[in-house]
């Protein structure tokens, strides 16, 4: 069954629970955690049950509830062990449209029972689609653990003080970002060290010191999305996207990574590929500072690192000139992360003892000129070389190392979405991919590896891609 996690208020009127034995009471006494009483439908109760009744927290009602005590309800639980009286009870509240839960029959469920952590006003539910209640438990036992035994007393201090910082602060990025400064400052820690007067104080103060700072700029926020895969974000990136008003994200910055923001926030999509700009960069500059003048916090989500190839400086020079707060966190660029899937070094002590970042296209032209580079001097070996960018040029490229003396048989791997659900890696050398690059059918985004660490050992699948004898002949 699927199933969708929400709270249900026990408050009007009270869940009722059919049965009077062990089942029954476990399940009674997990009601009223939260609720005030609950109607019990039972025979005879057990000892635990008739303990409850009599401190008022049970009342008990006919054994055989039909509709009029069954409509209305804000849950039923049939608890009996009777299996004929438990369906007829679901029945009933399914055709009323009352969510029921009879235990380890999902077939006759209409809701299931959560593992709970209970921190007073503070509930965590932990659900697994009934498929394994041992692992819900196992996860609640391991948040028990985890999560501050005074929390409810944190919780309690925002309740205390909501409506004094509604009044005093807009809605929206002002009272979001007073409330997180709240949960990660000073008088979070009061609260949660017993000290409830000293976080009551220290409230007051963050109030005041929250509308003193309503008026001030925005900043941005640089961040280096990593080459995709979500679990390669750096804590500090995650930070970042839960703070963030709004994003704008790079086609390569990858979905998974956006999940980590917050649902609240406003995406702003302002990728780039070849010959398809969606939003100039200039255009883009001009946003960022038109919204962290607004005063709010700006994240520009960049695939990889933002100071690789990301055009960081551009953005960070006209951010200056404005005047704007501006903060980088580095990602995972995607030529490491080609390395690390491959499990291939980019330099190792006996075939290479530097590597050359390259992008394979020039501001403005189709193919890299590579003047800035002693290419002659980076094929004498001892080196490795990264493309980025170059899957339309690489025929190109391999050509034009060759000319300048690169060794033809040198081997090259080209890795298509490093780290991603989809990666593929090609194997060739120089000269294949001087003579039919179209034949390694490479999509973008990719990386190629040039150099001698490129034909050592590498982890999974690789494919071997081979031209014609005649050609292998000719660059022989």
């Amino acid at each position: 069954m699927r199933t969708f996690p929400i709270f249900v208020s026990v408050e009007r009127k009270p869940p009722l629970v059919t049965g009077g034995g062990e089942l029954a009471a476990i399940k009674t006494r997990l009601l009223l955690k939260r609720a005030e009483i609950v109607h019990v439908a039972a025979g005879e109760l057990g000892p635990e049950t008739a303990e409850l009744e009599r401190a008022g927290r049970v009342a008990l009602i006919p054994a055989r509830p039909g509709v009029d005590q069954i409509r209305g309800r804000p849950l039923v639980i049939a608890a009996t062990g009777d299996d004929d009286e438990d369906a007829r009870v679901a029945a009933i509240a399914r055709a009323l449209g009352v969510p029921v839960n009879v235990p380890d029959k999902p077939a006759l469920c209409s809701f299931v029972m959560p593992a709970i952590v209970d921190r007073g006003e503070v509930t965590v539910a932990i659900g697994t689609e009934g498929t394994s209640p041992v692992l819900a438990q196992r996860l609640r036992a391991w948040l028990e653990r985890e999560l501050h035994p005074r929390l409810d007393a944190l919780a309690r201090l925002a309740g205390d003080f909501r409506d004094a910082v509604a009044d005093k602060l807009p809605a929206g990025r002002a009272r979001r970002k007073f409330w997180e400064g709240v949960f990660d400052g000073a008088a979070s820690e009061a609260a949660l060290a017993g000290e409830d007067a000293e976080a009551r104080r220290l409230m007051g103060e963050a109030i005041e010191a929250a509308v003193k700072a309503e008026t001030a700029q925005g900043r941005v926020l640089l961040v280096g999305a990593g080459p995709g895969d979500p679990e390669l974000l750096t804590l500090k990136a995650v930070r970042a996207l839960k703070a963030a008003d709004v994003i704008l994200y790079d086609r390569l910055a990858g979905t998974g990574v956006l999940e980590h923001a917050r649902r609240e926030v406003e995406l702003i999509p302002v990728g780039k590929s070849k010959g398809d700009h969606s939003l100039p960069q200039c255009k883009i500059q001009e946003l960022m500072i038109e919204r962290a003048r607004a005063g709010q916090t700006v994240v520009r989500l960049k695939g990889g690192d933002p100071l690789v190839f990301g055009r960081a400086g551009e953005e960070l020079a006209a951010l200056r000139d404005a005047g704007i707060e501006v903060e980088i966190m580095p990602g995972i660029t995607a030529g490491l992360a080609a390395a690390a899937s491959l499990q291939i070094p980019l330099t190792h002590r006996d075939i290479s003892h530097s590597v050359t970042f390259v992008s394979g296209h020039e501001a403005g032209g189709e193919e890299p000129s590579f003047d800035h580079l002693d290419l002659a001097a980076l094929g004498k070996g001892e080196s490795t070389l990264l493309v980025y960018m170059g899957v339309s040029t690489a025929g190109v490229i391999a050509s034009g190392l060759i000319e300048a003396g690169w060794n033809a048989a040198c081997p090259v791997i080209a890795v298509e979405n490093a780290s991603r659900e989809h990666e593929r890696r090609v194997a060739t050398t120089l000269a294949e991919l001087a003579a039919d690059p179209e034949r390694l059918q490479l999509n973008r985004p990719a990386i190629l590896i040039f150099g001698e660490v490129a034909g050592l050992p590498a982890a999974g699948l690789v494919e071997d891609v081979l031209s014609s004898p005649e050609v292998r002949r000719a660059y022989a």
